[in-house]
């Protein structure tokens, strides 16, 4: 045996874990953007990606687990896509093309159902929304770690920090807005990325309604 597959038959399980953990979020998201999270049950969710509610213990502890493991992925996605970025590009831009795949979910009016109905639940839960919270800290410091591997320690500590905190809350200010006033959501995030690069010059806005 090589010394080797040890660490190898780990990857493999670390892989095949986060395949599964993708497909029972992505087929519960499905089930509570059309029945409503609190009527679909967890044999539901486990019957529609073809296992046991045994098995479904063995990823996640409840359907409350189940909902705050779309933050999780959503970090590590995160983090994936800004070390995927060219070494030499403007650390905003990789920052705002980090942001394309949420773009471009959002922008599907079938997968927009999904994050409704996530929102609605999280929302209607103190201890959701504490999880999310934690998990979407996690994420952003794990989109940091990224920007000073890929800085070489010019953008560390709390610079890098700042810059990750910043294009998140453009990504969040943009989405209220994007929803509030029925603007498309790219264009809303990148006129809130602009206005926090050009922080105190001459601001574009995005257009609003008639009658705003």
């Amino acid at each position: 045996m090589s010394e080797h597959t040890p660490r190898q038959v780990e990857s493999i399980r670390q892989r095949t874990r986060r395949v599964v953990t993708s497909e029972l979020l992505d087929r519960a998201q499905d089930l509570f953007a059309e029945y409503g999270y609190e009527a679909v049950t967890i044999d539901q969710i486990a019957a529609s990606a073809g296992m046991s509610k045994r098995t479904f213990f063995r990823y996640f502890a409840s359907k409350d687990a189940l909902v705050l493991g779309k933050y999780d992925r959503q970090g590590q996605q995160f983090a994936a896509a800004i070390a995927a970025r060219p070494p030499d590009e403007p650390v905003w831009v990789s920052l705002r093309r980090m942001f394309d795949g949420v773009v471009e979910y959002i922008s599907d009016p079938e997968l927009a159902k999904r994050v409704a109905e996530m929102d609605r639940v999280i929302s209607a839960s103190e201890t959701l929304r504490a999880g999310q919270l934690e998990r979407l800290q996690r994420g952003q410091n794990l989109v940091v770690e990224q920007i000073e591997k890929r800085s070489n320690g010019v953008i560390t500590g709390l610079s890098a920090t700042a810059l990750v905190a910043a294009a998140f809350a453009a990504l969040a200010a943009a989405h209220a807005h994007a929803q509030a006033h029925g603007v498309p959501f790219d264009t809303a995030l990148d006129t809130a990325m602009f206005a926090v690069s050009h922080a105190g010059d001459s601001v574009r806005t995005v257009s609003e309604p008639e009658g705003e």
